[in-house]
């Protein structure tokens, strides 16, 4: 199942654990980066990643794959409508779309596609890491490596 996130609306939710100063911040959004990267070693469905700017791109240095694209734009709410209507009807449901902004979610609820607040989405990246941990810790216990 595609997700499609709002960046910097993920990095500046309540629960998020990244640091940002509200500037477009490169380190910010490298982190997320990062994060996410490390959700894609346990999880198949590819991730597209919206950062708005008010410059015409951010200037980063990351190699799309086909797991995670980041996409860089002047109007993330935009480009994330826009992602959303070309997903044919039938499949939006498929599609799950991360942003606390009420307008992108509302949008994508009535769209039939699957909204996860943004906060709800950080719950999953956590819960992830801790189970990688609790599996770690595990195998090292056991001596089973």
């Amino acid at each position: 199942m595609p997700i499609i996130i709002d960046g910097w609306n993920l990095i500046r939710s309540d629960r998020s654990s990244i640091k940002d100063d509200e500037k477009d911040s490169l380190v910010s959004a490298s982190q997320l980066i990062s994060y996410l990267s490390d959700f894609q070693k346990t999880h198949n469905d590819p991730i597209v990643l919206v950062f708005d700017s008010t410059r015409e791109h951010l200037h980063m240095h990351y190699a799309n794959s086909s797991k995670l694209t980041v996409v860089p734009t002047k109007d993330a709410d935009s480009y994330i409508k826009r992602y959303i209507d070309k997903v044919p009807e039938r499949q939006r449901r498929n599609l799950r779309v991360v942003s606390s902004d009420k307008d992108i979610f509302f949008y994508a609820k009535g769209a039939y596609a699957t909204p996860l607040s943004a906060e709800d989405f950080w719950e999953k990246l956590k819960g992830r890491k801790i189970a990688k941990y609790r599996k770690i810790k595990e195998i090292i216990c056991t001596g089973q490596m």
